[in-house]
């Protein structure tokens, strides 16, 4: 699983984006740049989200007692 954190690359953005691969996570935060009012993405911004994106496990559950 990986996660991105829209806050800080796109302005205005508090989204944490989590998807099973990076093309996702990438795809899904073009979709929101888009939707926050960009026609044409940075380069600069496209660059952070391939750089920000971090790589998550999923937490053990833990035992109920």
């Amino acid at each position: 699983m990986y996660e991105l954190n829209c806050a800080g690359i796109i302005p205005g953005c508090g989204r944490v984006i989590r998807a099973d691969d990076k093309s996702e996570v990438f795809a899904r935060a073009v979709t929101q740049a888009r939707r926050m009012g960009y026609k044409r993405i940075p380069t600069q911004m496209l660059d952070r989200f391939r750089e920000d994106m971090i790589e998550i496990h999923d937490k053990p559950m833990r035992a109920a007692g």
